[in-house]
């Protein structure tokens, strides 16, 4: 019986260890995109070490949007992670988006969202 039962047990690890999931360049890519605006929101980051890890993101991230901009099997996608990127660019492909626009890259990701800097000075601090 405990022999059945290990290989019963085996099958379906080995089941397991065969499917694995595998995320498209879009999925990559957004993964990466929120790794950036953590960095950009992280107070707990000195300016020396958010400028260190935004270049090296932004790096990364200017590599995952021209793989996802290159990708054929997105041309005819229908999925809604695929349309709402495309649709809503500025804020998807952040890297491209803010090298268009002349501008940083936190700066960029705030004004498309609606935050800037004159809104952010007049803000009152409260608790």
């Amino acid at each position: 019986m405990k022999a059945k039962y290990l290989i019963f047990m085996m099958m379906v690890g080995s089941i397991g260890a065969i499917t694995s999931a595998q995320a498209g360049s879009i999925e990559n890519m957004e993964r990466e995109r929120a790794v950036a605006v953590a960095q950009i929101l992280d107070p707990a980051m000195s300016t020396q070490e958010r400028w260190e890890r935004t270049s090296f993101t932004k790096r990364r991230m200017a590599d995952m949007e021209r793989i996802a901009l290159n990708d054929k099997s997105l041309q005819n996608s229908r999925k809604a992670v695929v349309l709402k990127a495309f649709k809503h660019y500025e804020l998807s492909f952040l890297v491209h988006a803010a090298t268009e626009s002349q501008r940083p890259l936190a700066v960029h990701w705030l004004e498309t969202i609606g935050l800037t800097t004159s809104n952010l000075m007049n803000a009152r601090v409260s608790r």
